[in-house]
């Protein structure tokens, strides 16, 4: 697998002649497909200081993207958001069968990029993920993602739409990960990513931060209470 290059100096400036976030090009993808098992309950729809959890990320994408398409598995959630939805191409396909739709949803729309969060981000920010897509244009990335104390979050990312067909070969030989695709080829070529530390995209490793259990939105509900920003 080709090596993530997890840089830490400044992101580099987007070219003066890229298209801008919210010009049309960028379509946000909320990965909202899961089971919720250790929530006990659809997390989605947990609240959270008056809103709903997915509210928060979907915000985030929303002050990027000039659409935003629901992940939501291989059976229709969330119609009541009234928001597109894409559904899985193959059962139990995990986060990857979703990425892949999301992928292949954009490219239709014509949209060059699309911006991912997962649906239980409450701190997600926007600004943070326009500062991974204005990175990954002026170097010319295929995908730019957060580098956290704990690992890689491909769930907060930007992914260009000719990831797809990686997306899609990693599923047809099993895989369900979402970096499961970033070693592979495309158009005869490695994938170029990268993958930032929070404080380069002028945030914190809580920008990240996943609600999985009723302990950890309850947690998100104290930050909340005084005066965090959840």
């Amino acid at each position: 697998m080709r090596p993530i290059d997890r840089s830490r100096g400044a992101p580099e400036r987007a070219r003066e002649d890229a298209p801008q976030p919210g010009d049309g090009v960028v379509v946000g993808l909320l990965l909202c497909g899961g089971r919720s098992t250790r929530m006990g309950a659809d997390k989605a729809r947990s609240e959270l200081g008056g809103s709903a959890l997915i509210d928060y990320p979907l915000r985030a994408l929303r002050s990027v993207a000039s659409e935003v398409l629901l992940a939501c598995g291989v059976e229709p959630r969330y119609a009541e958001l009234g928001l597109p939805l894409v559904l899985d191409g193959l059962p139990d396909g995990g986060p990857l069968a979703g990425l892949a739709a999301g992928l292949e949803a954009g490219a239709q729309r014509g949209a060059e990029w699309v911006a991912v969060l997962a649906c239980d981000m409450p701190r997600a920010d926007g600004s943070a993920l326009r500062a991974l897509l204005e990175h990954a244009r002026a170097r010319d990335l295929d995908a730019c993602l957060l580098d956290l104390e704990r690992g890689t979050q491909p769930t907060f990312a930007v992914y260009h739409v000719r990831c797809a067909e990686a997306a899609r070969r990693a599923l047809a030989a099993g895989h369900r990960r979402l970096v499961s695709f970033h070693g592979l080829q495309v158009d005869g070529r490695g994938l170029r990513i990268e993958a930032l530390v929070p404080a380069r995209v002028g945030a914190r490793d809580e920008v990240a931060d996943n609600v999985n259990t009723p302990e950890e939105l309850e947690r998100q509900r104290r930050a909340l209470a005084a005066g965090g920003c959840a």
